[in-house]
């Protein structure tokens, strides 16, 4: 049986599909990064990581994500090499959308923008770094200072 409906009613409903579809993309697109979360409280300004309590960083590239409640931050903790660590926003520069992790680099999935390990711009349309925070290194010990 076929129906006929006006112009209205067919906008209508075009215009609740394509909301209904660009919300669902906006959420799957501002959801976590991809990486196990752990959420930790500062002291003293500062995140006190244990490399050793972290599997994910026993090789280069592995990861974490740090939730601060208060003040609220996220923070990307990434093993950049054999001895480097990078701590990083994962905020893309270009229109704010949550980065994931790739096994080798960052990408946002809003438009595409590349980062390096270390935050560094790979390929816009984002034309500055990821946010970095100073990071203090130690034996097993990561110091994230959080401003």
């Amino acid at each position: 049986m076929e129906e006929n409906i006006d112009r209205r009613k067919f906008l209508r409903r075009l215009a609740a599909i394509t909301t209904f579809s660009a919300t669902a993309v906006l959420v799957q697109a501002g959801c976590a990064s991809g990486l196990n979360t752990y959420r930790r409280q500062l002291t003293e300004g500062a995140l006190v990581i244990a490399v050793s309590d972290h599997v994910e960083l026993d090789i280069v590239g592995g990861a974490i994500e740090i939730e601060v409640p208060s003040p609220e931050v996220h923070i990307i903790l990434v093993r950049t090499s054999e001895s480097s660590f990078a701590a990083l926003s994962p905020t893309c520069t270009h229109l704010g959308c949550a980065v994931r992790k790739e096994p080798s680099f960052f990408r946002c999935p809003c438009h595409g923008s590349t980062y390096a390990l270390d935050g560094s711009v790979v390929r816009g349309p984002a034309r500055k770094s990821l946010e970095a925070f100073h990071v203090e290194t130690s034996r097993n010990e990561i110091k994230i200072k959080v401003p």
